[in-house]
């Protein structure tokens, strides 16, 4: 069998060392920006991880997809352009799989889901480099793969990183896999805790949205009204006839009129206003209550000399007051 470099043959599904690469659908700042920059040192390290291996026809039915899931949605459109890509030309660049820890004549996928899925749906065999790989080592280039090649959304990689996290991995491998700080990595966990997973699922990829969208979403959901009726939505008739890229917004726009009409519905209570005025005149008396707070206006001539006599009192009305709720049975 003769041996064949993968990456002969990347064309447009490389990184040109010219290139920046760039995230969509959310920007990285400050720390973050260093970390971009070594993405491409990072599709460098996958090319010598399988340079010189020997490329094999597999049966597509014999590999499992891996132990960690990175997309929420199929890509209809890019998909159907790399089936037909590959229907046409062939597939140019191999997949990467591990042999399985469960079945010595099955085989686990390390990056290569949609060409592994373009084989079975062609009914060919798929080309495949197989690699001896541990868990950890496997998550790490299965998510730097996605980093170089730029296709994970934002909630994509926060939904790789919580299922990185639910598998055991710790966080210095999901900031490594996914080539990213300790606050991404905070916001992201952040966003999957706190929105309901049926919202994730409906709203799938959403390419477009960023983290502070994302972020924006996952404050309103905080309340657990808002939560319920995001899960009530996610599920509606409405919002599945939207495009998946009209998903977010049209979720998020009505999340807000609802906290809106919400706010708007809550009868407004009015604070009780009680005044007296002194037989001389001489102090009024003014004092606004509400359920928990208390506001007294003192004014007029004796307004300070009188407020002074009060806070100088205050210990033993208090003391009389009380006394006079044991009394009163209180």
């Amino acid at each position: 069998m003769s041996r064949e470099n993968p990456f002969a043959k990347l064309d447009m599904e490389s990184i040109s060392a010219n290139q920046t690469p760039t995230k969509p659908g959310y920007g990285m700042t400050g720390a973050a920006k260093t970390v971009v920059r070594s993405i491409e040192d990072m599709a460098e390290n996958t090319k010598k991880l399988m340079e010189g291996e020997v490329i094999v026809d597999l049966d597509p039915r014999l590999i499992d997809v891996s132990f960690v899931a990175d997309r929420l949605s199929d890509e209809g459109e890019e998909f159907q352009e790399l089936l037909q890509a590959i229907k046409e030309s062939g597939q140019t660049t191999p997949i990467l799989v591990r042999p399985s820890s469960a079945d010595a004549k099955r085989y686990m996928v390390v990056f290569g889901h949609r060409r592994l899925r373009v084989a079975r749906e062609l009914g060919i065999s798929v080309k495949a480099i197989v690699k001896k790989l541990d868990d950890i080592t496997s998550a790490i280039v299965q998510g730097q793969e996605n980093a170089a090649r730029s296709n994970l959304s934002f909630i994509e990689r926060a939904y790789f990183a919580q299922n990185l996290i639910a598998s055991g991995m710790t966080k210095d491998v999901v900031r490594s896999s996914l080539a990213i700080d300790e606050a991404m990595l905070s916001k992201m966990l952040a966003v999957v805790d706190a929105v309901p997973a049926p919202v994730i699922t409906a709203l799938g990829a959403s390419k477009k949205i960023g983290r502070d969208r994302w972020l924006s979403l996952r404050q309103l959901v905080l309340a657990p009204a808002l939560s319920k009726v995001a899960t009530e939505y996610s599920a509606s008739p409405e919002l599945h006839k939207l495009s998946e890229g009209d998903r977010f917004d049209a979720l998020h726009d009505y999340l807000k009129r609802y906290k809106s009409k919400s706010a708007a519905k809550k009868p407004k209570v009015d604070a009780l206003v009680r005044d007296w005025t002194s037989n001389d005149h001489s102090l009024n008396f003014v004092m606004n209550s509400k359920a928990k707070k208390v506001a007294i206006e003192l004014s007029n001539v004796e307004a300070k000399p009188f407020s002074e006599w009060l806070s100088s009192h205050m210990g033993r009305l208090y003391e009389e007051y009380k006394g006079s709720k044991t009394q009163n049975g209180d």
